[in-house]
């Protein structure tokens, strides 16, 4: 079972020599227009990439999946993840994590030099803890920590979902216990490199959802039987392409006749 680390009471100071209680810093006039381009104590986000080491290991230990390690940017290190190293921020080491299951999305977890946590899904996802970083945000450690441990187990139990589709652009589901958030990307505005990605990945898995993936088994020998897929929506290309291939069924029979 996977536990936290524990994380360290990091008290850091504003220059009148108060506790900044990150997390509650602004009331209800919300942040000063400065703060939104300022980062005073980046180093509050070090403690993360312990976290971030105690899901690697977690998940190696628990699933059937094989892990690499890098120092620095992974050759293949999809385009989410080269899009991190910005300025003078860059990946500082990475683990690639592929399950041995082609059906299972793929989770790439760097450090930068920030300091914070990338982490990239699938073919196209891609979100960091903290999630900003900026003062004005205000996110406190506890909170970044908390969103990177729901953004890996999203994927690794088939809760992270993603589609392309032209009249759609990119569609990204993530769930959790506490519910399920949606975005959207126009295919005009979607990075070319992401959408090429998700396209080809789409294609290979025949356009079925990331399943969960496999425990890790003892004998080498086994083979892993997926539960049957949960029943689902279904999307509007496949209505259209339902209803089509229903009226094709009926011509067919119109000119039989």
């Amino acid at each position: 079972m996977y536990e936290r680390p524990e994380l360290p009471e990091l008290v850091f100071t504003d220059p009148d020599g108060n506790a900044i209680p990150y997390g509650h810093r602004w009331g209800a006039d919300g942040p000063p227009k400065r703060t939104y381009s300022l980062t005073r104590h980046p180093e509050r986000f070090a403690p993360l990439a312990d976290v971030a080491n105690a899901l690697i290991e977690h998940l190696e230990r628990t699933y059937d999946v094989d892990v690499r390690y890098t120092d620095g940017m992974p050759e293949d290190a999809p385009d989410t993840v080269r899009s991190a190293e910005q300025g003078q921020v860059r990946i500082a080491r990475a683990a690639t994590l592929l399950p041995r299951h082609d059906g299972c999305a793929p989770l790439v977890i760097a450090e930068t030099t920030f300091p914070s946590i990338v982490v990239a899904m699938g073919a196209a996802g891609e979100a960091r803890a903290p999630a900003c970083g900026c003062d004005a945000c205000d996110e406190s450690l506890e909170e970044s920590a908390e969103l990177l441990e729901r953004l890996v187990f999203s994927v690794v139990e088939g809760r992270f979902q993603e589609r392309y589709s032209w009249t759609d652009g990119i569609e990204i589901t993530l769930g959790d216990l506490g519910g399920a958030s949606y975005s959207r990307e126009p295919r005009h505005v979607a990075d070319k490199e992401r959408v090429d990605a998700l396209k080809q990945s789409q294609r290979e898995r025949h356009g079925r959802r990331w399943m969960p993936w496999p425990p890790r088994r003892d004998d080498e020998d086994g083979t892993w039987v997926p539960d049957p897929e949960p029943l689902r929506l279904w999307t509007r290309e496949e209505r259209e392409a339902a209803i089509e291939a229903a009226l094709d069924r009926i011509r067919r029979r119109l000119r039989s006749a």
